[in-house]
């Protein structure tokens, strides 16, 4: 078949879908007669498109098989368009159902677009990037551009009408501050989600929050792999450096678990919630709805809920707070604990034979929960605390100490707390998740060497060890310059955001510099009230929150350059 002729389905479908869901965007967000075309004019038109809509993917999906080597690889690489398709035949001329399936179609056929050519030089061994081969970029450049380009389309679908609801608009700062920390999964927001977004509105916040929680380049590559396709070596590296695995085959197994821990994790978190909602009194529909946002929402660690006043109202429910609080504990722990968690519930391996790394994760998470838990309830007991029964104290300490180091729900009014008690927050939300996590911060094993560290000091010692294993020094090194660029970062943006915000008092802007930068999204009520230069502050502070960590594990770990390692002699300077 000719190599034109084998497009032609996919410009066909490209276009119908594109053309579709802009027509429907437009007649969803104004629904007002133009000269040109009127209102039932504009319903006959979508409606035609809804029911033409299976005939072009049936038509794509022929076009598919017919260029496939065998059914085997036609199902690896297609089966995407197969679960779109059947759908769309259940549910036959239904126009919104039909946008929605729409859409996603037209997000994975887009991804074909960077479908791998195999290179003359090799004889089609190995692959490159048919369109990006010619760029060559850095992996932290790569991740910096898809996610400023995830924020940039997020920014644009919220600024659409749509997006916004019945009576409102949203203002281009306001789309750009919401998409940057959905994505950056912060939960800061300068409008109510609940009063000024509609079910749009509210459900792009969400698939912005889940790509962010996942991390661009891992939903990526699981979609290359869902398509059949192969990845380039340069993305291979960049996973390998991502998630600290060695073998290609090692790559494919943890992306493919990090997605089955998602869904899993996520539904199960969501159907429990669900109940939960629909036991407060909420008709079954938008229980559902509350429970599938909120449990991925409480597992990306991003913070946002449908309600103006967070969690508040359901801070002496245990099934909904204690679920939250689980699935913000499994969001934070990391991908790679959870596999090492997978294999001693199958038996397969034994607590005492966890890596360091997991030993460290476990031992520095429940230390911080279990003391910023006594240290909230002891300090609060006769204060904010005071008017609760026992068990609801336990049940509020204990979720604020859950919640505070990354996720940003919150149970009970911030403003009601003490100031030591708050800034025992911003301290733990300085240190934040763990590595691998959806949560931001240093991350609690770099907290961990620093403490070690510390440790080792006062009694001596010249190594860091941590369960009779000792740490090479370059660990140590990093952790500590870590630390220090984060505190550098942080007191710089406090200078910043003080000499724009001077109506707000010092330990406001110090707590919301502090949660932009750990992506918490815990607030004392200032967000919606910054100025545009200052909306702007913390906008750049979330996205350095979010990318700066990453980049700079991505450029501590390339490889040195071969001959230019060379040392000086030593010298010594007198410190203390």
């Amino acid at each position: 078949m000719n190599k034109r002729f084998q497009k032609l389905p996919f410009l066909l479908e490209l276009f119908f879908n594109g053309a579709f869901i802009f027509l429907y965007a437009f007649y969803k967000a104004n629904r007002i007669q133009t000269p040109l075309i009127s209102q039932e004019m504009t319903e006959v038109v979508l409606q035609s498109l809804a029911w033409s809509a299976p005939v072009f993917v049936l038509f794509s999906i022929v076009s598919f098989f017919h260029r496939s080597d065998n059914v085997e690889d036609f199902f690896r690489k297609y089966v995407f368009s197969l679960i779109v398709f059947f759908p769309m035949i259940i549910t036959f001329g239904d126009v919104q159902f039909t946008f929605w399936l729409s859409a996603v179609h037209l997000f994975s056929s887009v991804l074909s677009i960077y479908e791998l050519k195999p290179d003359s030089s090799e004889e089609g061994k190995d692959y490159v990037l048919g369109m990006l081969d010619k760029i060559r970029l850095a992996p932290a450049q790569i991740v910096i551009l898809s996610f400023s380009a995830i924020i940039l389309i997020g920014t644009l679908l919220l600024a659409l009408p749509i997006s916004a609801a019945e009576g409102k608009s949203i203002s281009f700062i306001d789309a750009f501050f919401m998409a940057t920390s959905a994505t950056c999964v912060t939960g800061l927001s300068t409008v109510s989600l609940v009063d000024n977004f509609s079910f749009v509105g509210q459900s792009i916040v969400l698939v912005l929050l889940q790509i962010g929680g996942l991390g661009y380049m891992t939903l990526h590559s699981s979609m290359m792999i869902l398509l059949g396709k192969s990845m380039a070596v340069k993305n291979q590296v960049m996973m390998q450096d991502l998630l600290d695995i060695t073998s290609m085959s090692d790559l494919i197994a943890m992306i493919v678990d990090i997605v089955k821990y998602t869904i899993v994790i996520e539904f199960v978190g969501a159907i429990i919630l669900t109940f939960a909602f629909s036991f407060e009194g909420y008709e079954f529909g938008q229980a559902l709805y509350f429970g599938f946002f909120h449990a991925i929402s409480a597992f990306c660690n991003a913070g946002f809920a449908l309600f103006n006043d967070s969690l508040e109202n359901f801070a002496y429910n245990p099934v909904i707070s204690n679920t939250i609080a689980c699935l913000i504990l499994l969001g934070g722990l990391g991908f790679i604990v959870l596999k090492e968690v997978e294999l001693v519930f199958r038996g397969k391996k034994k607590i005492v034979n966890l890596s360091v790394h997991s030993k460290v994760v476990f031992t520095t998470t429940f230390s911080l929960v279990a003391f910023v838990a006594i240290y909230v309830f002891f300090s609060e007991y006769l204060h904010s605390l005071k008017d609760l029964s026992f068990w609801q104290q336990l049940q509020v300490s204990f979720f604020q100490s859950v919640t505070t180091r990354t996720a940003g729900f919150n149970s009970i009014s911030l403003s009601s707390l003490f100031p030591h008690t708050l800034y025992l927050f911003i301290l733990v939300m300085f240190i934040g998740a763990n590595p691998g996590s959806c949560g931001g911060g240093i991350k609690t094993t770099t907290f961990a060497i620093l403490f070690q560290s510390v440790r080792a000091t006062l009694r001596g010692k010249d190594r860091v060890e941590f369960f009779d294993r000792t740490l090479p020094n370059v660990l140590v090194v990093r952790a500590i310059s870590i630390i220090v660029i984060s505190l550098m970062i942080c007191s710089a943006f406090i200078l910043l955001l003080m000499r724009l915000e001077t109506e707000h008092s010092f330990l406001s802007i110090f707590f919301e510099v502090v949660s932009a930068f750990a992506t918490v999204g815990l607030s004392l009520g200032i967000t919606p009230y910054l100025t545009v230069a200052g909306k702007a502050v913390i906008i750049v502070l979330m996205f350095i929150g979010r990318i700066g960590p990453l980049t700079m594990a991505l450029a501590i770990g390339q490889k040195k350059e071969e001959g230019g390692d060379f040392k000086y002699p030593t010298g010594k300077i007198m410190i203390g």
